[in-house]
């Protein structure tokens, strides 16, 4: 199952592809498919939360959420911080 949503106030929207029940891949939508970089990160729930194993800018990182809704707020930051970068590129 494949979720995209708007971000506001920009035009990017973020696809949320379901992998397992509790694991998920997270894209800029608005690159094309072919685009490697359109990989923001993956989502993942354990034992303690909601892990995010960041894919942008270093990919590699993770950081714990709590909630669901926290995992996925942070990745719509991340995903205006690199419209922004990208923007003043």
């Amino acid at each position: 199952m494949t979720i995209t949503t708007p971000l506001r106030p920009s035009r990017r929207t973020v696809e949320t592809i379901a992998l397992t029940e509790s694991s998920w891949r997270v894209c800029d939508a608005d690159l094309p498919d072919d685009d490697a970089t359109r990989l923001i990160a993956y989502v993942e729930q354990n034992d303690v939360g909601f892990e995010v194993l960041w894919m942008w800018p270093f990919p590699g990182s993770c950081t714990t959420y709590a909630a669901l809704d926290e995992a996925f707020e942070a990745v719509t930051e991340r995903l205006r911080q690199r419209r922004t970068f990208r923007e003043a590129s």
